[in-house]
C-alpha cells in the first residue's frame, strides 16, 4: 500500500511538472522582461497546443508524420501580417507564432530517380497543402526553400490581433477574434489571402504532369548552351521574343549554393523575367505556374505569385552578362534575390506556362478524400 502511494505521488509530481512548470517559467520570463523594460512584452514564446498531426507525403523516400511533440522541436518564428481578401476587403492585422515550412521540408528526402542521369533535386516539384476539409493550395518547392526567408511560408499555431494602441478595446476591424485551432498556413509575401488555409493536416510533394517529351532529356554533366528560348503553352511551341523586353542591371548579386557554399558577389545584366513572360505569354498572371528547362534537362518550377507579385520577382532576370562578360552557356535564368543559387538555369532553352486546369485536375485526382 505504501509503495503504491509513493508511485501515485511520483506520477502526480510528473504531471505537475509537465503541465504547470512550462507555464510558470513563461510567467517568470514575462516578469523578468517587465522588470528590465518597464513594459508588458507582446511577443513571448508559446508551445504548440492540442493534439496535432501533420503528414508529409508524395514522391518521397518515405512518408513522414509529425505530432505536437515533434513539431514543438522545430524553431518557431513570430510574423505580423496585413491580410486582405482576394476581393480586396480587409481581413485584419495579426501577429502569429508558427513554424516556417522550410524548417520542415529541408529535412524531407525526395525519392531518388532510378535513372542516374536524371537530376534528383526536387526543384520541379509542386508542394500542396491540404486541410482537414480537403481544400488545397499550391506552392513551388523553390519559393519555400530557396528564397530569402525574411517572410517565410509558415504553419502558424498561435494568433493574436494587432489593434490600435489608442482605445484597443473598441477596435473592431479585424475579422478573426479567436485564436487558431490546428495549423494555419500563412503566406506573408502574398498580397491577398487566397493561399492562406486553416487546419492543415498534410503536405504533399509531387512532380507535375506536363509535356516532358517536348523538353530536353535530362543528362547530368552535359556540356551545352542555348542560343534561343522556346515557349510552350498547351500544344503550341514557338520561339520567344527578346526584342522589346525591359532590361535590368544589378550590381550586388550575392551567390551561394545550397550544396557548394559561397560562389562570389557579381553584377548581372539581362532581361526582366516579368516583362519577358508578359510579352511571350499574353495570358500570364500571378495564378499560373511556369516550368523552366535547361539544355541538359535541369528543370525548375516557379509560381506566378513569386514572379509577378512578390518583391523578389522584380529581380528575376534572363541573364545575358555576369560581371560584364557574356554567359558561356548562353541564356540563363537568374532569380537574383534568392538566398541560394540552385534555381539558376544555365543554358535556358524552354519555358512552359502550365494550364490551371492541369494543376487542378492533378490535385483532385491525387488528393481526393
Amino acid at each position: 500500500m505504501k509503495k503504491l502511494f509513493i508511485i501515485l505521488i511520483i506520477l502526480l509530481a510528473v504531471i505537475f511538472i509537465v503541465t504547470f512548470i512550462p507555464q510558470l517559467l513563461t510567467q517568470i520570463s514575462k516578469i523578468d522582461i517587465m522588470s528590465v523594460t518597464g513594459a508588458t512584452p507582446v511577443a513571448l514564446y508559446e508551445k504548440i497546443p492540442g493534439n496535432i498531426t501533420l503528414k508529409v507525403t508524395g514522391e518521397l523516400k518515405k512518408d513522414y508524420s509529425f505530432t505536437t511533440r515533434t513539431l514543438n522541436g522545430f524553431a518557431a518564428t513570430r510574423i505580423r501580417t496585413q491580410e486582405v481578401s482576394p476581393e480586396g476587403s480587409l481581413v485584419g492585422t495579426y501577429a502569429y507564432l508558427g513554424i516556417p515550412v522550410l524548417h520542415i521540408l529541408e529535412g524531407i528526402a525526395p525519392k531518388s530517380p532510378e535513372d542516374k542521369e536524371i537530376f534528383d533535386r526536387p526543384l520541379d516539384m509542386l508542394v500542396t497543402f491540404i486541410s482537414s476539409s480537403g481544400k488545397s493550395v499550391n506552392f513551388s518547392y523553390g519559393e519555400i526553400i530557396f528564397v530569402n526567408d525574411s517572410f517565410p511560408v509558415t504553419l502558424a499555431y498561435n494568433r493574436k490581433e494587432i489593434k490600435s494602441s489608442k482605445n484597443p478595446e473598441k477596435y473592431e476591424k479585424n475579422i478573426y477574434k479567436e485564436n487558431i485551432k490546428g495549423l494555419r498556413l500563412i503566406c506573408p509575401r502574398d498580397l491577398d489571402t487566397l493561399r492562406y488555409l486553416d487546419d492543415i493536416v498534410e503536405i504533399s510533394m509531387k512532380k507535375i504532369n506536363t509535356l516532358y517529351d517536348k523538353l530536353p532529356v535530362q543528362k547530368k554533366g552535359e556540356k551545352c548552351g542555348s542560343d534561343s528560348i522556346s515557349c510552350i503553352e498547351g500544344n503550341k511551341v514557338y520561339t520567344a521574343k527578346l526584342k522589346g523586353v525591359e532590361k535590368i542591371n544589378i550590381n550586388h548579386w550575392f551567390r551561394t549554393g545550397h550544396g557548394q557554399g559561397f560562389k562570389g558577389i557579381s553584377s548581372a545584366e539581362g532581361y526582366s523575367l516579368r516583362h519577358f513572360l508578359k510579352l511571350n505569354f499574353p495570358n500570364a498572371d500571378k495564378n499560373r505556374y511556369f516550368l523552366f528547362a535547361a539544355c541538359d534537362g535541369y528543370r525548375c518550377l516557379f509560381s506566378g505569385r513569386e514572379i509577378f507579385e512578390h518583391s523578389d520577382g522584380e529581380y528575376m532576370i534572363i541573364l545575358g552578362k555576369k560581371d560584364g562578360k557574356k554567359v558561356s552557356s548562353g541564356y540563363m535564368l537568374a532569380p537574383v534575390k534568392d538566398y541560394f543559387v540552385d534555381r539558376d538555369i544555365w543554358g535556358l532553352t524552354h519555358v512552359v506556362m502550365l494550364a490551371n486546369h492541369r494543376l487542378a485536375g492533378q490535385i483532385r485526382k491525387k488528393h481526393s478524400r
